[in-house]
């Protein structure tokens, strides 16, 4: 399927409408690699499934921030970015592995590509850095890179997003749950010991969890965007269903795209969000006040929906759970002239 011809099925307009606020990188031009203006605001409700685990430090650690005078659960952007870069390089594999030769062929070369988010630590000075990206995907041409990561330059992120706040303060959407201390490897209360020996413990430890149906309100902004490319990331964050720790028992999401803007700047935030819809404790609730104040103060395009996503996972997604193999091709091909229109200028700026 054509990009133009997705785009119209999921939103209802034709894509001339909002051409004007994607970058156009079918071709090789330097002037690619500077901000051109082109801002794509996508707005989300995030519904927690099951119990959430977001820290930054020990086990009763929650991630808050104070508005007005109550605490909320936050998540750090950072840390979603992580599970949508994750999940788009999960997409991009499991398409390479079905159409190599053609990915291959726009790559111009013959090794297996690979690519991953992997956390690796300097021998000299132990510090945590990220390593394993291949500085030539689509997802490493919008999220970025740095040199030492995945080339000989840096590559700033074009996917930018804001807090995910909870409509909901910490007193009516944290509890605190005890449990066994269990052993990593056998999975029992035996830590590093025989059965009936000296290795029984009666350890126990405490975890402050997000409630199930808490929601948050949450914003991303994607910048200089292609077509094809604005695709394939929209399908990655349909598909989210992760985030935070110890996600064989804790984590389940649902992600919402209610309403997208199509602008010259960003418009709104979650924090405007959470203004409107603090202390609503149900998705509908909040994403119609979101919808309505997004009509009052659009620039540029609006599309809303009670939820994009089932449309987008319908018209992007094949049968086996693949995303459509020509607009991924066609993001490969946008990714390749995007990094040959930054080499082009880094060369005529020496």
């Amino acid at each position: 399927m054509k990009g133009e011809e997705a785009f119209k099925t999921i939103f209802g307009i034709e894509f001339e409408k909002v051409k004007e606020f994607f970058s156009d990188l079918s071709k090789v031009d330097p002037k690619n690699a500077v901000p051109q203006g082109k801002v794509v605001n996508v707005y989300l409700v995030i519904r927690a499934n099951n119990e959430l685990l977001i820290r930054h430090e020990g086990g009763e650690d929650v991630t808050l921030g104070t508005f007005g005078n109550e605490k909320y659960p936050i998540i750090l952007y950072d840390k979603f970015q992580s599970t949508y870069r994750r999940k788009e390089l999960e997409l991009l594999r499991g398409n390479y592995n079905q159409h190599k030769t053609e990915v291959d062929k726009i790559r111009e070369k013959n090794d297996d590509w690979f690519c991953a988010l992997r956390p690796t630590a300097s021998t000299k000075k132990q510090e945590e850095r990220i390593g394993g990206l291949c500085g030539e995907c689509p997802d490493c041409m919008s999220f970025g890179f740095a040199v030492r990561e995945g080339g000989n330059y840096n590559v700033k992120s074009r996917i930018e997003g804001d807090l995910l706040i909870s409509t909901i303060p910490e007193s009516k959407s944290v509890v605190v749950r005890t449990f066994n201390a269990v052993d990593d490897v056998t999975k029992t209360t035996l830590i590093g010991g025989e059965e009936g020996g000296a290795g029984r413990t009666g350890a126990l430890f405490r975890l402050s969890l997000v409630k199930e149906g808490t929601i948050f309100v949450a914003k991303i902004v994607m910048k200089d965007i292609s077509l094809n490319d604005f695709l394939i990331k929209i399908a990655a964050l349909s598909v989210i269903s992760k985030i935070g720790g110890k996600t064989t028992d804790f984590g389940n999401i649902k992600v919402f795209i209610p309403a997208i803007m199509f602008s010259t700047y960003e418009v709104s935030s979650s924090y405007d969000m959470f203004n409107l819809v603090k202390g609503k404790d149900d998705v509908e609730s909040v994403i119609l006040p979101i919808n309505q104040h997004l009509e009052k103060i659009k620039k540029g395009v609006l599309v809303t929906s009670k939820d994009f996503s089932e449309k987008i996972q319908s018209t992007l997604f094949r049968s086996d759970g693949t995303l459509d193999p020509e607009i991924v091709l066609k993001s490969w091909e946008e990714a390749k002239n995007f990094k040959k229109s930054i080499e082009l200028f880094i060369v005529a700026k020496k």
